[in-house]
């Protein structure tokens, strides 16, 4: 069996007809879920008449919250393909990761494709750096403050950068002024999609839109908190280089911060099916330190280096959360001493 070796960007095989069918398969499961959640609505009017009784209201709210669910679900996966956008890789042509990580972006409760590259990629250049990352804002929080609310955070922080972007036009910067109308026409098909074709197709938005909405964002945190939640600060690529090594009365010993590798980012060992519905982001430490590469790699790079490069490991999401629920965001050196392989 000939040895994995970890491609450069213009080795890569990018996956491009995969990324597509699974957008379109989950956008039009989003679609399926929505008409689910209406059918079963009526129906049950219908044989209860539309009356107060509780068990009517509580099965009835039970099936649209429990299908809200899936619709995060979804979006989230939604979500994980436009980041390949992001990244330059769900498509070959650098126009069509635009415009459709962009298309597929908005329909995540209306998120910015370009104030979202902005975002991210700063979040890229100083990952889990104190007063720098800008994910700092969304989880630097106690832990329940992180999980219900950092998912709003990030809504607002992203539309503060669109409006920073439009901000351009005023003093010239056309560039920046563009990205934020670009912006705009994302959104405005999003607010289409939710608020003019599902009516338009019948169903209502309290049975559809509005309680998925409200759900996203905490299933958002499901994941993001198993990102990079609970390790200790990262030093900058500065900071690194002029970094001096400790010696002992018997070695010369690197101090273990200055590492290469710094970890500061989860690996959550998930099901196979997770890791196709997400697309390996549960192999975050692996994304950032190769993010220029498709999410496919992922695994393979992983296994290839756990030997060698240090990782935080958390077998299954829940379990991880759990870690991140006894921690801070910025934690000590002995306390995710125990997670790190």
């Amino acid at each position: 069996m000939k040895e994995f070796t970890i491609p450069k960007p213009s080795e890569q095989i990018i996956p491009q007809v995969s990324n597509l069918f699974k957008a379109s398969l989950f956008v039009c499961l989003l679609l399926a879920s929505f008409y689910t959640a209406q059918i079963t609505a009526n129906q049950l009017d219908t044989y209860f008449s539309a009356s107060q009784n509780p068990l009517y209201i509580v099965l009835k709210w039970s099936v649209i919250i429990i299908l809200a669910i899936f619709n995060c679900m979804l979006l989230t996966g939604i979500g994980v393909v436009a980041h390949e956008g992001i990244h330059g890789v769900l498509v070959k042509n650098r126009f069509g990761n635009e415009l459709l990580g962009g298309l597929l972006s908005s329909l995540v409760v209306t998120l910015p494709f370009y104030a979202n590259r902005q975002f991210h990629l700063t979040h890229h250049r100083y990952t889990h750096q104190i007063g720098l990352d800008p994910e700092e804002s969304l989880h630097n929080h106690p832990f329940i403050i992180a999980f219900v609310f950092g998912g709003f955070i990030a809504l607002y922080q992203h539309y503060k950068i669109v409006a920073a972007n439009l901000s351009g036009f005023g003093v010239g910067n056309w560039k920046q002024g563009i990205r934020g109308l670009k912006d705009l026409g994302f959104i405005g098909f999003s607010l289409a999609f939710y608020f003019y074709l599902l009516p338009w197709l019948g169903m209502s938005l309290w049975y559809t839109f509005v309680p998925t909405f409200l759900l996203v964002p905490l299933v958002y945190s499901y994941r993001a908190l198993c990102d990079h939640y609970a390790f200790v600060p990262a030093i900058s690529p500065a900071e690194r280089k002029s970094c001096k090594p400790i010696v002992s009365t018997d070695e010369e010993i690197q101090d273990p911060k200055y590492d290469k590798y710094q970890v500061d980012s989860w690996v959550v060992l998930t099901n196979p099916l997770m890791n196709w519905w997400w697309s390996h982001i549960n192999y975050q430490q692996v994304h950032h330190r190769y993010p220029y590469l498709s999410h496919h790699y992922l695994p393979q790079i992983y296994e290839a280096t756990k030997d060698t490069q240090p990782y935080a490991v958390a077998k299954g999401y829940w379990r991880c959360l759990w870690y991140n629920s006894n921690l801070k965001y910025y934690s000590k050196p002995e306390e995710i001493a125990p997670f790190i392989t």
